[in-house]
């Protein structure tokens, strides 16, 4: 349990280079000098992705639509529908609220540090969950037939089966419970956020005429809560709610319309 809630740093260290890399994506956006070519006003398409991580593994459909904006309107920003599902063994889930993990809410918990003390853990041998998530899409072309994209989901509702779980505390009080994925899920910045939440960092090469292949990084929160509020905090708070974060490498087809 200690070790877990320890890893949280590597989370925030997952956090970080997801924040590093969306930089990286915008300076990309208007600096790299892609090859002419002609661009539609608009643009859509589905994919289907795949993604392999540590005890994990998950499947996602997914729906854009992409307007193409700028001189060249080579820049795409859109919006899209995605459904995730997320299938995992032998995982922690740990205390989710951003009060409770570093004491405050707002955009500064991005640079917040943890509070090991508030900081619990439940462990599911088997874990199962369906996010269905309206999410905002980013893409650009680097060449006449590589894509640069960023996607991520911001609201929407994730269901699944009741899991049995074992809760680890810090005060030393623990046991078995039970859960059931968090219903509601929504972009708040960091640990702010709620629910389960994909997003994808991804290369798309052009196989053949509306048909690519991508390779990516996925960043995936899955969240857990508990029948009743397992956890107080020393100072008397309770929580009912537990995240575990993923990084896995992703790959996907994709089929423009």
């Amino acid at each position: 349990m200690h070790q877990e809630a320890t890893s949280r740093t590597k989370y925030r260290g997952y956090i970080g280079g997801q924040f590093a890399m969306g930089v990286l994506f915008f300076c990309l956006l208007f600096s790299v000098d892609a090859t002419a070519q002609q661009v539609k006003q608009s643009d859509q398409s589905v994919s289907f992705t795949a993604a392999f991580g540590s005890g994990s593994f998950s499947t996602a459909f997914g729906y854009q639509y992409l307007w193409r904006l700028g001189k060249s309107r080579k820049f795409g920003l859109g919006v899209g529908a995605r459904l995730t599902n997320f299938f995992g063994s032998d995982l922690y889930y740990t205390t989710a609220p951003a009060k409770l993990t570093s004491g405050k809410t707002g955009p500064g918990v991005f640079f917040a540090d943890d509070i090991p003390q508030n900081i619990d853990s439940v462990l599911f041998q088997k874990t199962q969950v369906n996010a269905l998530n309206v999410s905002i899409h980013l893409e650009y072309p680097v060449s006449k037939r590589l894509d640069l994209g960023f996607t991520i989901d911001a609201i929407g509702f994730s269901f699944g089966k009741e899991q049995d779980g074992l809760y680890f505390g810090n005060n030393g009080i623990g046991g078995a419970t039970s859960a059931k994925p968090t219903g509601f899920n929504a972009l708040l910045i960091s640990d702010n956020d709620r629910g389960t939440l994909n997003s994808e960092f991804y290369l798309k090469y052009e196989i053949r005429k509306n048909w690519g292949a991508k390779l990516g990084f996925q960043y995936l929160f899955t969240e857990y809560t508990t029948a009743t509020a397992v956890q107080t905090t020393p100072d008397g708070q309770t929580n009912d709610r537990f995240r575990n974060k993923s990084g896995s490498i992703s790959i996907g087809v994709t089929h423009t319309l």
